[in-house]
């Protein structure tokens, strides 16, 4: 049987994840995929990038300033906001 994760949003409860990812790590559990949103899609990403001691300091660091390198606010033409 293959277990695959799902990472949700919420950028302060989302912060939770990089346990969640360091737990199962240290488990026997395998996980054979990861997804997310939000906060989830970046946590998947920097785990499967081996990234996590990174993302956990800039978590740890984060103010609004560093918090937008993370974000595009540019608006494509024609976008409703």
């Amino acid at each position: 049987m293959k277990i695959s994760l799902a990472l949700g949003g919420g950028a302060g409860l989302g912060w939770t994840h990089i346990g969640v990812l360091r737990a199962i790590d240290e488990s026997p559990l395998k996980i054979a995929a990861i997804s997310g949103t939000s906060i989830g899609a970046i946590a998947g990403a920097s785990h499967a990038a081996g990234k996590l001691d990174y993302l956990e300091k800039t978590a740890r660091t984060a103010n609004f300033r560093t918090l937008l390198r993370f974000m595009d606010p540019h608006f494509k033409r024609g976008a409703v906001m």
